[in-house]
């Protein structure tokens, strides 16, 4: 046998030095090529947005079976999706809507999603009135205060619609995000060294919004096709779910009322009318009158539907409790939303169906406020105004807890 080598530390220091070099000669080639060919387009970089205006893109669906096989999805010259800005902005009724996945329903073609069918019912009811969908897959209360910052409060809608909840859940503590968030990082921290190599480095910003993406769906708020017919099922003891419940409470609900208190300052410190509308989920103790499961014992993660419906409820009642003090309008669309995989793909995500009875929902509030409050654009519909009455002829949506039915009917949603 041969004498085995002996590693000099000059060998060892050449791997190294070999090893490193391999390593940034990939980096840039990576670099080089997410800046030439971007896969994957990402609007949050750092602690900034950044909006994708003139963005026209065509989506091809084979793996979630209740939505359209092609979607169809634009951005207008502001990078929100519906009609650019007018010459007559400043005379028009205005109004944004914001939020996550939920309020963007990137999934849902131009013209279906529920911001678009409540503008079409809107304009039934007022004139000039211009509508935007300002909402961003993904973002929470921290977003949507940059949004604000950022471009909105230089637009200047009259009336900002946020739809909350369900992506402030389980977020950590109030100060270190929200320096984060609102461009306020402390000079040595390790976050700002993440925001500047997300600013200039696409190939570091991918890394980021990627490691967002495994949290976001571990949370369960990625889009999924669901069969909710097969799911496990799983019981929480009551012990467990109040400690659950208690965790939020301690740890998440404070600061989740905290933000929302300065999203309404920020808003009407510029002119702006806030309106909040809750989250709702799929899941709760009803049965789905479409597969006939049990929602409040399926297993989502590890904690029953009934569970997981609490928690999300624990954010609703803060959403409706700051709105209270605040004279701010609250549509509870958590409370009125059906609970019905007719109108839901995956726990929070709409279907075509799920959009219309939204819009509904959501018009029955919204449009008394508005008129009460902008009469001037307010056009007299015979009927309007009475408790579940439409001026389109289509049935009501039944108001209260548990599933309810049946949705607006009719070519008006």
């Amino acid at each position: 046998m041969g004498r085995p080598k002996k590693f000099s530390l000059e060998a060892i220091g050449k791997n190294v030095l070999a090893v490193f070099l391999g390593l940034t000669l990939a980096l840039v080639a990576l670099e080089i090529l997410l800046r030439v060919f971007q896969p994957v387009e990402y609007r949050v970089r750092g602690n900034k947005i950044t909006l994708t205006p003139y963005k026209n893109y065509i989506f091809k669906n084979n793996k979630i079976e209740k939505l359209d096989k092609v979607i169809y999805v634009s951005r207008n010259p502001m990078g929100f999706r519906g009609e650019p800005v007018s010459k007559d902005f400043g005379q028009s009724l205005t109004i944004l809507t914001v939020g996550g996945s939920t309020t963007e329903c990137i999934h849902i073609s131009d013209g279906k999603t529920w911001p678009d069918i409540l503008a079409d019912r809107l304009k039934r009811r007022f004139k000039a009135l211009w509508l935007n969908n300002a909402g961003i897959d993904g973002h929470s209360t921290f977003g949507h205060l940059v949004l604000l910052e950022d471009y909105l409060i230089q637009l200047k809608p009259k009336v900002v619609a946020f739809l909350l909840g369900a992506n402030d859940q389980y977020l950590k503590d109030y100060g270190a995000l929200d320096r984060k968030y609102l461009k306020k990082p402390a000079a040595t921290s390790w976050q700002a060294l993440v925001d500047r190599l997300t600013w200039h480095s696409e190939a570091a910003n991918y890394g980021v919004n990627l490691y967002r993406y495994a949290l976001a769906r571990r949370a369960g708020l990625v889009h999924a096709d669901i069969d909710f017919a097969r799911l496990k099922t799983i019981d929480v003891p009551d012990d467990r779910l109040k400690a659950l419940l208690e965790t939020h409470r301690g740890h998440y609900l404070k600061p989740y009322a905290q933000r929302l208190q300065k999203l309404i300052d920020l808003a009407r410190g510029h002119g702006i009318e806030p309106v909040f509308i809750t989250q709702p989920m799929i899941y709760g103790s009803v049965i789905d009158p479409v597969s006939g499961a049990d929602l409040g014992r399926v297993d989502i993660g590890g904690i029953s539907g009934k569970a997981a419906w609490e928690v999300l409820k624990l954010y609703n009642e803060v959403t409706a409790q700051v709105a209270a003090q605040n004279r701010v309008l609250a549509i509870d669309l958590a409370n009125e939303m059906p609970k019905t995989s007719r109108y839901f793909y995956d726990t929070f995500h709409f279907t075509n169906e799920g959009c219309q009875a939204v819009a509904e929902v959501i018009f029955q509030h919204l449009a008394p406020f508005l008129a009460k409050k902008f009469p001037d654009y307010a056009i007299e519909v015979q009927g309007a105004g009475k408790p579940g009455a439409t001026d389109m002829g289509g049935d009501k949506v039944v108001k209260g807890p548990g599933v309810r039915g049946p949705a607006p009917a009719g070519g008006g949603l």
